[in-house]
């Protein structure tokens, strides 16, 4: 007979093991645990309170409602230290701008010079001194005429030989006057006479050479064209200059407004080609100007009370009409426009709004201004309702840059 094994577990065993798990479910957490829990929950809802509280901001959008303005005035500008009521304050401002350029000298002249000299002239056929009046005609062997620039007297043969030096001067300009020493020179004036080839030149002495050529010239009228051109090209860079020096702060638009003074004028020939000269001119340039500041200052007194411009729209326009930089003063006809709405006190409308409703904040906010829309939010959540901080209210303009 086969033996059955059956395992009985006692009632205690039996219930440790099958209940060991849900002793475990059921068993409270100790003391200390329940403390950290507790102390973990409010930590997190002082965090939160404190970073809402920090935080939170009511946030305002305000369209206004806009209306263009347009206006016209014939005012007077002075560069002086005070104006009256309807002037603007301006100042005169100056620069000093030079510029040494190589021009080509485009004119010609022609140079005539005559060739000088002395002839000596002999006679061999009297023993009485004769008599020869100025302008008496030399023809040389090449013939190349000469005349004799004064009177003169031949001495009769046993003096001197029959000889004397006469001073003459070329009929015409040209090097090919230039006639060698040992040249011979007769009388035109004799001929037909029984002295001719009697009395004549025996030799030439140089004294001064004869030319003629084309050579460039630098008229008064090429000087005047040559400064004119660097002038305007020095007025351009003076007001390019000045408008980068001064434009952001200053009405530097209209070029009527600039003039330039010669300060110095300096000519040089060119030592490496006698074709262009060189040619210096410093100027002055000065302009009367307008600040941004107190044009716009000036123009806002002409604004409907209470209004002010939409920036991004205004648009000023001026015309000088008289400068005068003697008395640093200018006539301009100054035109204005753009878009205007009603001036908004942020700072007052805070105090006003403050802790309120959404709904109260906007019937004040309408009251205060003409606005088309407005919205209100607070940031990151909360309630329909003002901030109680007035740092924490941002109101913004919807085309305000701020």
């Amino acid at each position: 007979m086969t033996e059955k094994v059956v395992d009985i577990y006692q009632p205690k065993e039996k219930e440790e093991k099958r209940g060991g798990k849900q002793s475990l479910s059921k068993e409270k957490l100790p003391q200390h645990g329940k403390q950290w829990l507790l102390l973990g929950v409010l930590l997190v809802a002082i965090l939160g309170g404190y970073f809402y509280y920090t935080a939170y901001q009511t946030r305002i959008t305000i369209k206004p409602a806009l209306s263009t303005f347009s206006e016209e005035k014939d005012i007077l500008v002075r560069a002086l230290g005070s104006v009256r009521e309807g002037e603007i304050r301006g100042v005169m401002q100056s620069k000093t701008v030079a510029e040494k350029r190589e021009f080509p000298i485009e004119e010609r002249r022609i140079v005539e010079e005559k060739t000088e000299g002395e002839i000596e002239v002999c006679q061999d056929y009297s023993d009485s001194p004769a008599n020869y009046r100025e302008g008496t005609r030399f023809v040389s062997d090449e013939g190349k005429l000469f005349l004799a620039e004064e009177a003169f007297v031949i001495p009769a043969r046993r003096n001197n030989d029959g000889c004397v030096d006469v001073e003459v001067i070329a009929s015409e300009a040209g090097e090919e006057y230039n006639v060698s020493s040992d040249s011979k020179f007769a009388l035109p004036g004799l001929e037909g006479t029984n002295i001719y080839g009697r009395v004549k030149g025996e030799s030439f002495t140089l004294t001064k050479e004869g030319s003629l050529e084309e050579i460039p010239y630098l008229s008064e009228e090429e000087m005047r064209r040559v400064e004119m051109e660097m002038g305007e090209d020095l007025l351009e860079e003076g007001i390019s200059r000045m408008r980068e020096e001064y434009g952001e702060d200053y009405f530097l638009d209209n070029n009527t407004q600039f003039t330039m003074d010669v300060v110095e004028r300096k000519t040089e020939e060119s030592e490496e080609d006698e074709e262009s000269f060189h040619f210096e001119l410093t100027v002055e340039i000065k302009v009367i100007a307008t600040s941004k500041e107190d044009t716009e200052n000036f123009i806002k007194g002409f604004l409907p009370e209470g209004k002010t411009w939409r920036r991004e729209t205004e648009e000023v326009e001026y015309k000088f009409s008289r400068m005068n930089f003697e008395d640093r003063e200018a006539d301009v006809v100054l035109s204005f426009k753009g878009e205007i709405y009603e001036d908004i006190d942020k700072d007052s409308l805070k105090r006003d709004i403050v802790g309120i409703s959404f709904e109260e904040a906007e019937e004040k906010i309408r009251e205060k201004a003409d606005i088309e829309e407005v919205e209100m939010k607070n940031f990151p959540f909360g309630i329909s309702r003002v901030s109680g901080v007035p740092e924490r209210i941002k109101i913004s303009l919807e085309f305000d840059k701020n």
